[in-house]
């Protein structure tokens, strides 16, 4: 069976989940309040293996270097891995991860999700691995899609020979992916990089502007991208539906600035069958962006 990352925000959260060693993945379904969410076959007695701590979405939500510090002495002293996550960022949150790369150990992961951070890991610290995260592994994700044919109409990222060209000449092996709608155990294989897939929910649409931080903001301010953040999106969930004309769509809701699908049952039986050929080696669950709301 692959290794199993847990992805978190929030490095506190470590310390409940790590109190009698790495806990197993049942035993994180209940600490963090997962909804019961569908999960491949046989992953509920595993243990983590390793965290991954920080945001694929929104660079406001990269951990401070005391809090980066807590989390990896907290995964080192655990004997888990670590990797750190980091979104699409802009100057200013290039300016901010470079201030943390100091405080990562040699080999240490870091999950890029756009080329200027891929290109400033390679210039500054070549000796931390480089991981190209889902933002990067383009596909069709809408939770609206009626039929398998409108997700078949463009090639996934990671049957991409140009994409994997483009990797190679980073010097990444490992890219990280979303379990499409309308999956099947072949989306998951690849022939040039190691695969990590995040389950049970993916992500299909993110943008700059965080719905929730713009409820308490005055009618000039609401949904841009310079708003004072408030983290509100570690508290609250919006749900998304279309009533009846939606009556196919998968579980779907938004958090910050992400709209996000839980996994259908179909689509969870294409993820074990990809796990039990061995396509993947690594399943990465998502830990905090679930569908309760949730205060921590």
């Amino acid at each position: 069976m692959s290794e199993v990352a847990l992805a978190l925000v929030q490095a506190k959260t470590l310390e409940r989940l790590l109190e009698n060693g790495p806990p197993r993945v049942a035993d994180c379904a209940g600490m963090l309040g997962w909804p019961a969410p569908p999960l491949p076959n046989g992953v509920d007695g595993q243990r983590v293996a390793r965290i991954h701590l920080g945001s694929e979405f929104c660079e406001t939500l990269l951990p401070s270097e005391p809090q980066l510090e807590q989390a990896i002495g907290l995964a080192g002293a655990a004997g888990l891995g670590f990797a750190l996550l980091t979104p699409a960022l802009s100057d200013s949150g290039l300016a901010a991860l470079a201030a943390l790369l100091p405080r990562l150990a040699r080999g240490t992961e870091v999950v890029a999700n756009d080329w200027g951070t891929l290109r400033m890991l390679r210039d500054i610290r070549p000796d931390l691995i480089p991981v190209a995260g889902r933002l990067l592994c383009k596909m069709v994700k809408d939770p609206r899609l009626p039929s398998a044919e409108w997700a078949r109409l463009y090639p996934h990222g990671v049957h991409s020979g140009p994409f994997g060209s483009v990797l190679a000449m980073m010097g990444i092996s490992r890219i990280e992916m979303d379990v499409p709608p309308f999956a099947d155990a072949g989306d998951f294989r690849s022939e040039t990089a190691r695969v990590s897939v995040h389950a049970p929910y993916g992500f299909s649409v993110k943008g700059r502007a965080c719905r929730i931080g713009s409820l308490g903001q005055p009618p000039g301010g609401k949904f841009t991208s310079g708003q004072e953040c408030r983290k509100e999106c570690l508290v609250y969930v919006g749900g998304l539906s279309r009533g009846d004309a939606g009556a196919g769509d998968l579980p779907t809701f938004q958090r910050g600035n992400t709209v996000f699908y839980r996994h259908s049952p179909s689509m969870i039986s294409a993820l074990s069958e990809a796990l039990a050929e061995g396509w993947i080696d690594r399943l990465v669950l998502n830990g905090d962006w679930n569908e309760n709301r949730r205060p921590h």
